[in-house]
Formats: structure tokens, C-alpha cells, sequence
């Protein structure tokens, strides 16, 4: 049973479906961590077979974008394909749909790495120490020029885009939800370099510890401040 106060508000019923705005946080905590951006009944089941989720903390400029790209999916797998392939299908045509705008074509066309990451980089966050750059990013434009991937957070260990000694978390994130994904990159980030551990078996370590954190908040700054220390034990050269 889906708590009813995880949706937000109705966004569009379209061919069937119907969108909505959903408290992504309390998804992340009641439901599944793994909840971002948007998802919808093939991959978190939880989710109402003829519905389609996204997250609040998103840009509202990328809902309608996300409307498009899920009913795509879901189309794919109704015509056989797997949920995979249907998935990057998808990705694919987000990736075609975000560089038709005059905007990204510009960006895109200077081939600049440092005017894109000037346009990209918003504010730097320092309350935590410094042994790696902490970047709140706008996340609609990484999507657009680097990774549809992308989202909610990242570092330099598992994208070759962003800077060495660099972690990018998405602006729009609410102060409260912000602080659960700086943990969880400072820890996969530091598991990855000293353990030599794959993403994959980082990021379940990382969702460990953020797990714990959302269930009990006690303690949650002091541990991020204890990874970025760990963090600037690392040698620079690893990445």
C-alpha cells in the first residue's frame, strides 16, 4: 500500500497513464532508496501499474520531458522489449530530446569543458571540510550536456567528466535530502579509491550507510565531516 502522502499533486493523464509529482525523499525513505528523478511500474513495483512518478526535487522544465521519455519506454515494452533495452531506448531519445534546444546546442557547439562546468557548478559547499570540492550543480543542464544518467549526485571516481577530487550534487535537492546523498558519495567515493571496490558494490555500502541515516538523522553531519577526512586521505592520483 503506496502512503497517500507521498503524492504531490497530478501532473497529466496521457494515453492511459497518469503522471504525478511525488515526495521523492519520503519515497526514498519509505519505499526505496533507490527511487530518483522518475521511475514507474516495471522497475519499482510499488508503483501503481498505470502511473507514472516524479520526484519533486527534479527542475519542473524537465516534467514534461520525463512525461515523453516514460511513455516511450513503456511503449517499447508493450511492442517486446526487454525493460533494459526499453530503458536505454529511452535514454536515447532524452538524449535526442535535450539537444534540440538553442540553449545546449550553444553550450555544446564551444566543446569548452570549462565554460560547460562554469555554467554547470552553482555554489560550493564548505561546511564540511575541504579534502574534495563539494559542487551544487544544476542537474538539468549535466543531463543535457554530459549524462542523462546523472542524478541526484556523483563524483569524479565514476564520471570521467567531472574534475579530479571533485563531488556534484544537484542543486535542486531539499536541504534536508541534500545532506543523505553527500554522505552517500563521500563514502562510495572513498570505498571505491581505498577498497579498489566497483561501483556496484560501492554504491550498496553507500546505501547502507544512508539507510541508517534516514531511519535515525542523529548523527548524520558528523559522519559526513568523518568521510570527507577520509576522503582527503586518499591520494590525489587515483582517478
Amino acid at each position: 500500500m503506496v502512503p497517500k502522502n507521498i503524492y504531490v499533486r497530478k501532473l497529466e493523464e496521457k494515453d492511459g497513464y497518469t503522471a504525478w509529482l511525488v515526495n521523492g525523499a519520503l519515497v526514498r525513505k519509505e519505499l526505496d532508496e533507490n527511487f530518483t528523478e522518475y521511475d514507474h511500474h516495471s522497475r519499482f513495483h510499488f508503483i501503481p501499474e498505470k502511473e507514472f512518478w516524479i520526484d519533486d526535487e527534479m527542475s519542473p522544465k524537465e516534467y514534461a520531458l520525463y512525461i515523453r521519455r516514460l511513455l516511450k519506454e513503456v511503449e517499447f515494452i508493450r511492442n517486446g522489449m526487454s525493460p533494459r533495452d526499453a530503458a536505454q531506448q529511452a535514454d536515447t531519445f532524452e538524449e535526442q530530446e535535450r539537444q534540440k534546444g538553442a540553449r545546449i546546442k550553444k553550450i555544446l557547439n564551444s566543446q569548452n569543458q570549462d565554460v560547460i562546468r562554469e555554467k554547470i557548478r552553482k555554489k560550493k559547499i564548505t561546511e564540511y571540510g575541504d579534502a574534495v570540492a563539494l559542487w551544487l550543480v544544476d542537474g538539468d543542464l549535466v543531463r543535457s550536456t554530459y549524462s542523462v544518467e546523472y542524478s541526484e549526485g556523483g563524483h569524479d571516481i565514476v564520471y570521467s567528466w567531472i574534475p579530479k577530487n571533485e563531488i556534484w550534487i544537484e542543486e535542486s535537492l531539499k536541504p534536508e535530502e541534500r545532506d543523505f546523498i553527500i554522505l552517500h558519495e563521500l563514502h562510495e567515493r572513498y570505498l571505491m579509491a581505498s577498497k579498489k571496490m566497483t561501483y556496484a558494490d560501492a554504491h550498496h555500502g553507500a546505501t547502507i550507510v544512508e539507510d541508517h541515516y534516514r531511519e535515525r538523522r542523529e548523527g548524520l553531519l558528523e559522519r559526513i565531516r568523518e568521510e570527507m577526512k577520509n576522503n582527503g586521505s586518499l591520494s590525489h592520483d587515483h582517478s
